[in-house]
């Protein structure tokens, strides 16, 4: 009887690894499942933070953009100002140019002319064509004498009349033709500041050069050596405008010329 009873009790302990097994896959199942359920939560996750650090990439991306953009347009206006301001300093000097030439076709005497106010200031820009054309209605032409006179005369009279354009293709063929003629330093003195109205500083520079470096013993020569000056102090180069008024002073001393030349140095050195 006791072997009846015994034999329960072994099936029993021979089939308990099976049955813990069977229980320990079980686990390992579930155990699966959750991690396949918390791996599907985490890939959610990971395209979430990916999905913002795209946004917060593309952010930046335009905060940076927009601020280049914002300083090109800082540059741009700093530009402009800078522009604006060069403009209105040529355009302040051309009317003292257009001035001073005035007065001297006619003979000291001013010039009605037609005037225009500057924006953001109070200097008055004379209008060439009225100035000069004013001169040449009240004043008549200066008396002139060596060769080729007619043509000199011609030249100079487009001059007074304002066709600064032609005054320029008229001397310029009249030096060429006469290059011995006594009116030649007259000729270039004109020239240049027919040039300097038209804006070519250079060529202007070029030609009252000529006065001073050819025909030193002319009346023009002091009187283009002041334009020069005029005309490097209108293009930012001061240095140069001194040394010219100072050389005026030195070789031309006690002369109306030297006078002038000394104003401007002096208003120069209060422009500091």
């Amino acid at each position: 009887m006791k072997r009846w009873h015994l034999f329960p009790v072994l099936s029993l302990l021979c089939l308990s690894p099976f049955a813990q097994a069977e229980s320990t896959g079980e686990k390992v199942l579930q155990l699966q499942q959750q991690m396949a359920v918390m791996q599907g939560e985490l890939s959610s996750l990971v395209a979430v933070q990916q999905a913002n650090k795209g946004s917060q990439s593309a952010l930046a991306d335009l905060l940076g953009r927009t601020q280049h953009l914002e300083q090109e347009v800082r540059d741009l206006r700093g530009e402009l100002d800078t522009k604006t301001h060069a403009l209105q300093t040529q355009q302040q000097a051309t009317a003292a140019q257009v001035q001073a030439l005035t007065a001297q076709l006619t003979g000291g005497t001013a010039a009605t002319a037609s005037t225009s106010s500057v924006l953001g200031g109070n200097v008055a820009i004379i209008s060439p064509a009225a100035a000069v054309a004013s001169a040449a209605s009240n004043t008549s032409a200066p008396a002139v004498q060596g060769l080729g006179q007619a043509d000199y005369q011609r030249a100079f009279n487009l001059l007074r009349q304002g066709k600064y354009g032609s005054a320029v293709t008229g001397l310029q063929g009249f030096i060429q033709k006469y290059p011995q003629s006594s009116l030649v330093p007259d000729a270039y003195y004109w020239l240049g500041q027919a040039q300097y109205v038209l804006g070519q500083n250079d060529a202007a520079l070029k030609s009252l050069h000529t006065v001073e470096a050819q025909f030193s013993q002319s009346s023009k020569a002091p009187e283009a050596m002041l334009r020069m000056a005029e005309i490097y102090q209108a293009v930012g180069q001061s240095g140069k405008a001194r040394t010219v008024l100072s050389k005026i002073i030195s070789q031309y001393p006690s002369t109306p010329s030297a006078q002038k030349a000394e104003a401007q140095l002096q208003a120069l050195s209060a422009g500091k």
